[in-house]
């Protein structure tokens, strides 16, 4: 953009994600001790392209083995392409009968058998089909209510054993097979496993809402929390405070029709997200920069070969070589080719992802997701969906917020600034005239691997 148009950043904080406690083992008495929260920093990365964020899932292994294995992947800000994890799914996905409904024999559904003996206790990837998935989510939903029951029906007065600590323990198959489904569905985007999604994400929203207003069990947490617990340790304490919030911030304390409101809500929610970030994985795999050899040049070897094997797979002819917004495709080519015009090209499609086609258009479904998260907002009395979301956050306000982002992007455009005039000044010694503005985004990792191979001799490629 031009230098003389305004500084200061337009941030839209969406915050769209619902709270998740990060859980460890911490005693044979209470299995998970809930974590601290704090702020999800959102940090504006004035590299004017990609920001990226490792994401963690948890794969709990079943009680015997008292494990907690973590997986990690790498994915963009708003959803992930296929990555090594999908790939090596895809395998098994490929021969999946899709008229085949048949539910699966429990003992023989890799998502509730026992994992210890799988390599590094991590889930059986090439076993797991999409059609395991509902099968073992009803019976974990199933399970979880019959625990949390067993709490309710506890004749014994309320304590922190037979129920805060009871909580804690309950939902370790519903967890498991949650998080190898949240795994998936980020990273494999396949029709079997969408149309799951499809299907089970109101299904598991609507089973999370009444988990939090299940008669009698708020009464007995609430019980436990005004009692003089002088006998508990920091963690137990802080256990009862953080499961006195969450089922308060869920409604809790609603009347029955507000609890039903609520309930729409969320699984309505759930529903616009789940096809938000299919919209934006089907754009990623369905879009198609169709090149030839020429238009190639700068690129390496690797590059190159992928981009032919691409042009394969989607059936193009010999010559021909395809770019897709898979992100080891369009990020390796905005940084190596020589093509400004194609790089441009590539970025935008890169950055308008979810608004390409006007059968998969995304701002549609956020502003919804907008209005339903004010009404979520002010069914707690609060303002807005921020307010609501700091409040149990460290920032604790959405001001506190602001004023950590703008701290930030004041002391990033500095340097961001001067690394632009690096890559100008680097661009007019090589003799390229970048024009009357400069460095666009779609130039700045092509000239800042040229400055890095030529200052440090550093080369990515």
């Amino acid at each position: 953009k031009k230098k003389k148009e305004e500084e200061r950043p337009t941030m839209i904080l969406l915050l769209l994600g619902y709270h998740q406690r990060q859980n460890q083992i911490a005693s044979p008495r209470t299995n998970r001790t809930s974590s601290a929260t704090g702020i999800s920093a959102l940090l504006l990365m004035l590299s004017i392209l990609s920001v990226r964020i490792a994401s963690c899932r948890s794969f709990i292994i079943p009680k015997p083995t008292k494990l907690i294995h973590t997986f990690l992947m790498t994915q963009s800000i708003t959803t992930s392409s296929a990555t090594a994890t999908g790939t090596a799914l895809a395998a098994s996905t490929e021969s999946i009968d899709t008229n085949s409904k048949k539910v699966c024999d429990m003992n023989m559904n890799p998502l509730l058998q026992d994992w210890s003996s799988e390599p590094f206790l991590l889930p059986p990837f090439e076993k797991i089909k999409p059609t395991h998935f509902k099968e073992a989510f009803e019976q974990g939903m199933k399970e979880h209510l019959n625990d949390l029951n067993a709490i309710v029906n506890n004749e014994e007065p309320a304590s922190f054993e037979n129920t805060i600590a009871a909580l804690d323990r309950v939902g370790s198959v519903l967890d498991r097979v949650s998080h190898v489904f949240s795994n998936m569905g980020s990273s494999l985007n396949t029709d079997e496993l969408k149309e799951v999604q499809t299907e089970m994400v109101p299904i598991l929203s609507r089973h999370h809402s009444s988990t939090y207003t299940l008669p009698g069990l708020f009464e007995r947490i609430d019980t436990v929390y005004k009692a003089n617990n002088t006998d508990l340790t920091s963690e137990q304490e802080r256990l009862i405070q953080r499961f006195h919030m969450d089922f308060t911030r869920q409604g809790a304390n609603f009347s029955a029709e507000e609890k039903n409101e609520y309930a729409e809500i969320k699984a309505t929610l759930a529903t616009l997200m789940t096809q938000f970030a299919q919209n934006v994985m089907k754009d990623e795999e369905t879009y198609e920069m169709v090149l030839s050899k020429d238009d190639m040049e700068g690129c390496p070897d690797s590059l190159i070969e992928s981009a032919r094997q691409a042009a394969i797979e989607s059936g193009k002819n010999d010559d021909e070589y395809v770019i897709t917004l898979s992100r080891s495709l369009v990020e390796p080519f905005v940084t190596f080719s020589t093509r400004r015009d194609l790089r441009e090209k590539a970025w935008r499609a890169w950055t308008s992802r979810g608004e390409l086609y006007d059968e998969r258009q995304n701002l549609p479904l956020a502003t919804e997701m907008l209005k339903l998260r004010k009404r979520q907002a002010e069914m707690h009395g609060r303002r807005t969906f921020a307010e609501y979301q700091c409040e149990d956050r460290m920032a604790k306000t959405p001001e506190n917020v602001m004023k950590l982002l703008e701290n930030v992007w004041e002391k990033a455009k500095v340097c961001a600034n001067n690394e632009r005039q690096a890559l100008e000044k680097y661009a007019e010694e090589i003799g390229e005239d970048l024009g009357e503005n400069g460095v666009q985004p779609w130039d700045w990792r092509y000239y800042a691997e040229k400055v890095r191979i030529a200052k440090y001799d550093f080369d990515e490629s």
